[in-house]
This record gives C-alpha cells, structure tokens and sequence, in this order.
C-alpha cells in the first residue's frame, strides 16, 4: 500500500470531478424527465430559475450569477457568452470539489464510503441545498419542485459515483506505472 500524496490526490481528483461533471449533465435530462413524469410541476414552477434545464438551460443558477454579473458591471453579454460562462462554472467547481474531495480520500479514505454517492449528497448540500439558495439566486429546495430537488440531488449522486470510480482507476494506472 502507497503513502498517501495529498498533491497526487488533488490532481487526479480535479481530473476525476471533470469526468463527473461531464456525466452529471449528461444524466440531468433524463433525471429530469422521469422526475416530472411522476412528480409534474406546475407551468410556474417550470419558470423558477434552476427548475427547467432541458427548456431554460440559460436560467440555471451559474447562468443567472452570469448576468448579475455582467449587469453590474453594466456589460451585454449574448446567451452564447451565458452559456459558455455557465459550462465554466460548472466544470471548475466539479474540478474544485473532485480535488479536495480526493485530497481528502488520501488522508481519510473513510470518505470514499458507498462509492463515492454519499459524497455527492453532500456536495448537493453544500450547493444547491444550502450555498445557492443563500445567494438569492436558486430558491431553498423546500420552495423549488419536488421533481426540480429529485433530478439535481439524483445528479450530484451520479457526480458523487463517477468521480469516486474515476479516482480508483486513476490511482490503480498510477499505481501499475510505479
């Protein structure tokens, strides 16, 4: 068994939260989908902002700090400059969380228990459940749609999953090189 290397552990957990923010937005149409076939929202409640991606992808929550941004510094950005904004945002802090979140896992793997999906509830916690909805910009997940609190915190799951199976194959080739 290898020494735990928080600096190794960093690396190959910003390369694993890319790969699991890659895969979290690929899962939340689906997610989405099969939430609101058994939990609609109301035509309302499709308009709040982070409850629509697959019809508002410009209205998610990164997208509206975009804007915010850009209208107090008095700038017009075009929805393309939005949207490209909003992917950065998303892919740094899936970089960001997957870094500390193997940082972590070098010095107590306990946190890598249930494969990584109890990790991604806590990033879901610390985002969308809590940081977010502090901001102004997203409603809390009591006042959003149950099917809107299902897709996001099913996909933070699936963030949590890839990014734990991304970390393990990456230390077991590092490994096998050494």
């Amino acid at each position: 068994m290898r020494e735990p290397n928080i600096i190794r552990g960093a690396l190959i957990g910003a390369v694993s939260g890319i790969v699991g923010a890659y895969v979290k937005s690929l899962v939340e149409p689906p997610l989405q989908t099969l939430a609101e076939q058994y939990f609609p929202p109301t035509p309302a409640e499709k308009k709040m902002i982070g409850a629509d991606p697959t019809n508002r992808i410009d209205h998610m929550p990164p997208a509206e700090m975009i804007q915010a941004a850009a209208d107090a510094e008095g700038l017009d950005i075009s929805k393309q400059q939005k949207l490209a904004a909003q992917q950065a945002i998303h892919y740094t802090l899936g970089a960001g969380l997957g870094a500390t979140y193997s940082a972590l896992a070098e010095i107590a793997p306990a946190v890598t228990w249930g494969a990584g999906v109890p990790a991604g509830a806590v990033m879901y916690g610390l985002t969308h459940a809590s940081t977010v909805p502090a901001t102004g910009f997203q409603k809390w997940p009591w006042q959003l749609p149950l099917s809107a609190v299902l897709w996001e915190a099913g996909s933070h799951l699936a963030y949590g999953l890839v990014t734990e199976l991304t970390r393990r194959g990456l230390n077991a080739l590092l490994d096998e090189l050494d």
